[in-house]
């Protein structure tokens, strides 16, 4: 499904357009196009997280490159694992405490190649931010808790989110893409307990325990999937659409839970 269908297809057009620029291979660009009109022309891509994936393997492809953000993703990660430093002292200083943690978590994705209209804030001054809390926010202690990453950069600071929890009696397990997907870690750029097939979001991977997911991709893949688990999900309202829908301004850090999400977003959508 498309939580907004004009607006996540201009996102999608703006978005893979920008990526070619961005790596310096706008000669592409009306193929890339094509292919795109090609893809929202097929009734096979009911969801934005597939067919986002889907073109961004198809701009691989075109230009012959199987990770194209890689020197990003590198500059990113040496800026997440400087900043994780200095959270690792405050989070020692308050006992490792859970909520802190999650705060850290939420505020640090703030970074973004395809997004329409987003503009990031700086990732130190992001990270002290007030999330908003929407549904019950709780962490069960009894079921294992599969921690899901996002971003290049951001995932050394969910890292200290997967110590914190682990340091307070919770089995966790972090998870990624097996293959590349924007500016999204990897087995490839980081050692995670699980890797899940493809470059399709890892949410649509998980059946059982406890989800704590990050970022808009995971958030978009979960509402899609059919009795999901019960989840956690952590991100930014990068666009105008979740910002509408969720009642914020644009970059609100939000931590949500699966069953409030799901209510919210598919709240306008057709049976």
């Amino acid at each position: 499904m498309w939580i907004d269908e004009n607006k996540c297809k201009l996102c999608l057009v703006t978005s893979r357009s920008s990526d070619l620029i961005k790596l310096g291979k706008s000669e592409f660009l009306p193929q890339m196009l094509k292919i795109i009109a090609s893809r929202l022309e097929n009734d096979r891509y009911t969801s934005r997280d597939e067919i986002f994936t889907q073109t961004f393997n198809d701009l691989k492809e075109l230009i012959n490159d199987p990770d194209p953000y890689r020197g990003l993703k590198s500059s990113l990660n040496k800026l997440g694992k400087e900043l994780a430093e200095v959270l690792r002292k405050e989070l020692q200083e308050k006992d490792w405490d859970i909520d802190l943690a999650l705060k850290f978590s939420v505020n640090a994705n703030i970074i973004d190649t395809s997004v329409l209209g987003y503009e990031p804030k700086d990732l130190k001054e992001a990270i002290w931010d007030d999330p908003i809390k929407l549904g019950d926010v709780k962490i069960p202690e009894q079921e294992r808790i599969y921690l899901v990453l996002d971003n290049s950069g951001e995932a050394y600071v969910d890292l200290l989110l997967a110590e914190s929890l682990k340091r307070h009696g919770y089995d966790v397990k972090t998870v990624a893409r097996s293959e590349s997907y924007e500016i999204d870690i990897t087995q490839g750029d980081m050692k995670v307990d699980i890797t899940t097939p493809s470059n399709i979001p890892s949410v649509k991977f998980l059946n059982d325990g406890f989800i704590i997911a990050k970022g808009i991709a995971n958030l978009e893949a979960y509402i899609s999937i059919n009795n999901p688990p019960p989840a956690l999900l952590l991100f930014r309202t990068k666009c105008d659409v979740l910002s509408f829908k969720f009642r914020v301004k644009k970059n609100t850090p939000i931590i949500a839970t699966g069953e409030y999400a799901r209510k919210i977003l598919l709240l306008s959508q057709p049976s």
